[in-house]
């Protein structure tokens, strides 16, 4: 589910750009639309992709203590 909702979003901002860069605004213009775009959405993106991440090595870090904790 996860899976799909990011390569929804990146198709709705890819098709975005798309129309942009086809428009009739002045390079310029399109061009600090897109910065400001990326930036932006790498502010809102890159923090849940780190925590994602971070929760996934503590979930397999638990995992594995458990399963020791088991054995012995």
């Amino acid at each position: 589910m996860r899976l799909a909702l990011v390569l929804f979003l990146v198709t709705l901002i890819v098709i975005a750009h798309i129309f942009l860069w086809r428009s009739s605004m002045a390079f310029e213009l399109k061009l600090t639309f897109t910065l400001l775009n990326t930036i932006g959405w790498s502010i809102v993106l890159l923090p849940i992709l780190f925590i994602d991440k971070w929760l996934d090595a503590i979930k397999r870090r638990n995992s594995d203590k458990d399963s020791h904790d088991k054995v012995t």
